[in-house]
């Protein structure tokens, strides 16, 4: 029995204390494993809640759908609710990587306006290299061309550049890929509508699809773009000031 306070000998077994602690040492326990039961609770709820089915009863009919754990740990054995942890990481994966953010962009300026010529990100840089530049051409009068001088026209318009993850082989792609690697290989001759997926399968692939997109729009970022709003500009004589200030 506990030498402190008897009538608390089934707890200080339930922590696998001996009859010899102090009554602090039993608080720490119960501390500890409450902060830790908190913690799974926040883990599941944070990871492990997907949205629930209607129940289908008519007195459920318009209220609130509750969301559903994928894991139980009230009730479960360890075994059980280890079991449950591993089916449910796949889906908690994909359901923790948030949707496309495009990154932001700016503008872009253009002397020409032209494909390929959206070289410079102010209208100070493209003044700095195209300011007051005649271009004679070959020599002859006819290849004459005058420079950019106040009263010329520029353009501008908005940097867009597409989600990396639309670069990657979609389900379909993917499962074509399959069949097709299938086909090629030594036992390619008794292969037969490969690979046939049930609604449980797509709905796994379409899961297992998301951290890959995850990863093609962290590591793969395009320095290729569109541009977008593209609109003229007439040059001032404020803006070639303010270009050639350091």
């Amino acid at each position: 029995m506990p030498k402190h306070k008897p009538e608390l000998a089934a707890i200080y077994n339930v922590f696998g204390l001996s009859s010899n602690h102090e009554l602090s040492t039993l608080l720490a326990n119960i501390e500890n494993t409450k902060r830790f039961s908190d913690l799974l609770h926040d883990v599941e709820r944070e990871f492990f809640m997907v949205p629930s089915e209607p129940s289908g009863e008519p007195e459920d009919e318009g209220m609130p759908v509750d969301a559903d754990c994928l894991v139980n740990r009230w009730g479960s054995k360890p075994a059980d609710y280890l079991e449950q942890f591993r089916v449910a990481l796949p889906i908690a994966a994909a359901n923790s990587i948030p949707d496309y953010e495009a990154p932001a962009t700016g503008e872009k300026w253009s002397l020409t306006g032209e494909n390929g010529s959206w070289d410079y990100d102010s209208l100070d840089e493209l003044l700095k290299d195209n300011y007051g530049h005649d271009s004679d051409g070959d020599g002859h009068p006819a290849s004459f061309s005058l420079g950019l001088y106040e009263g010329g026209t520029v353009y501008r318009g908005t940097e867009c550049k597409d989600d990396p993850a639309t670069f990657l082989p979609d389900q379909s792609e993917l499962l074509e890929h399959m069949s097709e690697r299938a086909y090629d290989s030594d036992a390619g001759e008794w292969v037969d509508n490969y690979p046939t997926l049930d609604d449980a399968a797509k709905a796994d692939l379409e899961r297992a699809m998301r951290p890959l997109m995850a990863w093609a729009r962290k590591h793969c970022q395009p320095e290729f773009f569109t541009i977008k709003g593209v609109a003229p500009y007439i040059v001032t004589a404020e803006d070639v000031s303010r270009s050639k200030k350091p």
